[in-house]
């Protein structure tokens, strides 16, 4: 790639951006997004660039030779997040935010205060902001999204609730990133 001008990298790289959406949308990394599996299929254009033996970038040659490597690079970070090596990053959801100070707190801790006192006042105020943060998952969360975090919060892995459910594990996934943003 050092020969190669980056004006006709870059004319190269927009042209097969089309070709790389669309490859993109048939695919799912799991743990990734869109976005993700976009940028590997741009790899695979900056590798056909560097390992193409032909006379030019645009030659008829080429475009048979940039759309496999697209591929292949796609597929091969879809086999990699796939590996048990990458399982526990896949299943992460992150269910932290950040406040105003810049201090990590959970959504889903701060659901139920486990330092409350014995008494009885405390655990009244206390019972009574369970109450009222059950009443606003009541009024925020669908039906599936309920069922879902009731899962989650048993203790189930993301694939278990899919089998569970009957559910892909996009689904699921997308469903707890849906909850997570409504408890913010």
């Amino acid at each position: 790639m050092d020969n190669v001008d980056p004006a006709d990298l870059v004319k190269i790289v927009q042209q097969y951006s089309g070709y790389v959406s669309s490859l993109c949308r048939k695919y799912y990394i799991q743990g990734g997004t869109f976005d993700d599996l976009f940028e590997e299929g741009v790899i695979g254009i900056l590798e056909a660039c560097k390992n193409y033996n032909g006379d030019s970038l645009f030659d008829s040659k080429f475009a048979p030779f940039v759309k496999v490597c697209i591929k292949r690079q796609i597929i091969d970070a879809i086999k990699k997040s796939n590996t048990q090596k990458n399982k526990v990053l896949n299943e992460y959801i992150s269910l932290t935010k950040l406040d105003t100070n810049g201090d990590e707190s959970s959504v889903l801790n701060n659901f139920v205060d486990r330092n409350v006192s014995n008494d009885p006042l405390e655990l009244f105020l206390e019972k009574e902001r369970i109450e009222e943060k059950l009443r606003v998952c009541d009024l925020e969360l669908s039906k599936f999204e309920k069922l879902v975090l009731g899962h989650y919060l048993s203790g189930e892995k993301q694939n278990e609730i899919a089998k569970s459910l009957n559910k892909q594990v996009k689904s699921i996934d997308n469903t707890l990133q849906r909850i997570k943003s409504k408890l913010q």
